[in-house]
């Protein structure tokens, strides 16, 4: 999370909402990257999109280069996510699917096919 923080100081804030709410406690890796992508979401929900190659690049970067827990978390507590957004109407596809690498684009077509949505541009 550090390397999240640094690279992305813009979600400085709602990190620090999270932690307050998680009030000390440890609220394991998967709630934290949960975190970033509602972080995301926001920005492309606001049209703030300038950061987002930025943003993908980097989630790409932990999906290659992550160890399996990093993987594991970025798949499916941010990925995943961002897929569900577009599924329930709160976010545009075309704003983010483009941005996919392929390690991140690969994750993204076996979750469609699992759960049978067509996300368009995958």
């Amino acid at each position: 999370m550090k390397a999240l923080l640094e690279r992305f100081p813009g979600f400085s804030e709602r990190w620090q909402a999270h932690l307050e709410y998680w009030d000390g406690e440890e609220a394991g890796l998967c709630n934290d990257v949960s975190e970033f992508g509602r972080y995301i979401r926001e920005l492309v929900a606001g049209g703030e999109t300038q950061a987002l190659p930025a943003i993908f690049n980097f989630l790409e970067q932990l999906m290659v280069e992550g160890d399996s827990e990093v993987q594991d978390a970025v798949a499916t507590c941010c990925l995943e996510n961002l897929l569900n957004y577009f599924s329930a109407g709160a976010i545009p596809a075309e704003s983010f699917v483009h941005l996919l690498g392929p390690q991140s684009r690969a994750y993204c077509r076996a979750w469609d096919e699992f759960t049978g949505v067509q996300t368009p541009g995958l």
